[in-house]
């Protein structure tokens, strides 16, 4: 199924906290590389969204595009995750069922933001996570797929050190959460998608040629301006890190 341009605000924000996202990985010589770039995460009273902090600020920004940032919808529809990632040159929409990580509480206690808050640890997507969050913040959210304890979840440390997000401030604000899904987006199932994510990016020709998936019957238009390819409206990143996935 392929979705025309959706656009439906869908509630509103009761607090907006921001994120700095950090993904310990090497370039195409091997070397050490980290990859960051900036999260905003939308929360209201039943639904929450991420998505990258120049999307959520009205930028145009291809560097972020090119890093292939997702937008996350945490309870919407209800019971339910949604996602749009991309996959160059197509977009895809997942759904699929809310699996919240069985988390252990800790005793430990830590200062994050101003913030007193918990210790707790879980695992999700397949990985094993460090989390803190802050019970004055009365919400089961926290970024991308994270979430369902008593509190906001204010930093997540992947254990294995790869993957960290770390809030960098909040602030009580009330604006819309929109549900968008981009003209051409296909619609797949979650585990169908991670499985062919996964094995697209991380295939070892992806850094040497990271278009050696693509077929040329796939592309309806390519434009190279400033460095960067565009397959359509979709960036292509020529230079990629190696991929680390958030989820197996």
């Amino acid at each position: 199924m392929v979705y025309g341009q959706v656009k439906d605000t869908i509630t509103s924000t009761f607090l907006v906290a921001y994120y700095d996202y950090t993904c310990r990985t090497s370039d195409n010589k091997g070397e050490d590389f980290v990859v960051s770039y900036g999260l905003t995460l939308q929360v209201g009273q039943d639904i929450a969204c991420t998505m990258g902090q120049k999307r959520h600020s009205g930028e145009n920004d291809k560097s972020e595009q090119l890093l292939y940032v997702p937008t996350t919808w945490q309870n919407y529809p209800e019971g339910k995750m949604t996602s749009v990632e991309t996959i160059p040159p197509y977009r895809y929409l997942t759904t699929e069922k809310i699996v919240e990580a069985s988390w252990n509480l800790q005793t430990e206690r830590d200062t994050i933001c101003g913030l007193p808050c918990q210790k707790a640890t879980g695992t999700y997507g397949g990985r094993a996570w460090t989390v803190w969050f802050a019970e004055s913040l009365p919400t089961r959210f926290g970024p991308w797929r994270l979430g369902g304890l008593p509190g906001l979840i204010v930093r997540a440390v992947s254990d294995d050190g790869i993957h960290r997000f770390e809030c960098n401030k909040v602030e009580p604000v009330k604006e819309a959460i929109t549900y968008t899904i981009p003209e051409g987006t296909i619609k797949s199932e979650r585990a169908k998608f991670v499985k062919l994510r996964n094995r697209i990016f991380g295939n070892p020709n992806y850094l040497s040629n990271p278009s050696y998936y693509i077929k040329t019957s796939e592309i309806e238009s390519m434009v190279v301006m400033g460095g960067h390819v565009l397959l359509g409206n979709i960036p292509l990143e020529m230079k990629p890190a190696k991929f680390q996935p958030l989820d197996f």
